[in-house]
């Protein structure tokens, strides 16, 4: 049988072979309903085999929509894409799917609905590495456009599940930046010997992808203090082993604006608890407890969170 690593997902459906969370066994193919998981071409990152042909489906439960991310992708060449290629039926686009080869790696992905179809087919000769690419789904996958708001992790205040990657991304119009607020965080707690987040993590970036600047990165109890995009997206990541899980995560976001020739705006306040705190972008740094020194610009609006 042709191998395809899934650490994370386990794969059932009537009828159809069963892959425990965590098993060793490895598959290629097969019905995926975990809220994250891997997809890997056979032997990845060796090359692939030569007359492989593969297909997963990436099913979400409720009317919840997935996520495709590539983060490797070398399969061989083709004007079009006739010989080796990875197909994706279920996402907006041509009715017979987003056919890809070469080493240009695939645009995310999100479907229509709640399933996705991967298919992996080589031909006869000339390989290449493959592809690796992470799947989100359900509670494991958000993109809020709202000014404001709060999300937590997966089950919270219950324990997150093991082996889960999640992404949340914040996505304002052009010329707002994101400040987020961190409520409550626990996490397993940093490896013993290096101190640093070897296990399970939460991590922010500066834009809507994990190839974007990393703003922080934490585990553990330690509350960390807002982080602020310089522009209008910001992705939150979390990633959870296979063992040990805590409360989680519970965060808050306000979305500012900048003015005409860089004024500041405010755009909102937001009540943590006991304290509230306004967004001001003249000091795009700062966030003060109300009520503001100095005179505010064009104050809109005051939320509880």
């Amino acid at each position: 049988m042709l191998g395809c690593g899934f650490p994370w997902e386990g794969i059932h459906g009537e009828g159809e072979r069963l892959v425990q969370p965590g098993s060793l066994t490895d598959v290629c193919g097969g019905v995926l309903t975990g809220l994250s998981g891997v997809l890997t071409s056979p032997e990845y990152p060796n090359n692939y085999p030569n007359n492989a042909e593969c297909r997963w489906v990436i099913r979400a439960a409720g009317p919840a929509t997935i996520k495709l991310v590539f983060v490797d992708f070398q399969v061989e060449g083709s004007a079009d894409c006739t010989y080796d290629y990875v197909a994706v039926l279920g996402a907006p686009g041509p009715t017979r799917g987003h056919h890809y080869c070469g080493s240009a790696r695939p645009p995310t992905l999100v479907s229509q609905g709640h399933e996705l179809q991967v298919v992996f087919k080589s031909d006869f000769n000339i390989g290449g590495r493959g592809f690796k690419a992470y799947y989100f789904s359900g509670e494991c996958q958000e993109v809020y456009t709202a000014v404001r708001g709060n999300f937590s992790s997966p089950q919270y205040p219950s324990s997150y599940p093991n082996n889960v990657r999640c992404h949340w991304t914040i996505r304002l119009p052009p010329g707002y930046r994101v400040k987020v607020f961190f409520l409550d965080l626990e996490l397993e707690g940093p490896n013993s010997l290096t101190k640093t987040c070897d296990f399970d993590h939460l991590a922010a970036f500066d834009g809507a992808s994990e190839e974007a600047p990393l703003l922080g990165s934490w585990c553990g109890r330690h509350l960390p203090p807002p982080v602020t995009s310089s522009r209008n997206q910001l992705l939150l990541l979390l990633h959870a082993d296979r063992s040990t899980s805590r409360r989680g995560f519970s965060v808050a976001y306000i979305g500012g604006q900048w003015g005409a020739q860089g004024a500041g705006v405010l755009e909102g306040a937001a009540r943590l608890g006991s304290q509230v705190f306004a967004a001001s972008f003249l000091h795009p740094t700062n966030w003060f407890p109300y009520p503001l020194p100095g005179p505010l610009h064009h104050q809109r609006l005051l939320w509880d969170l």
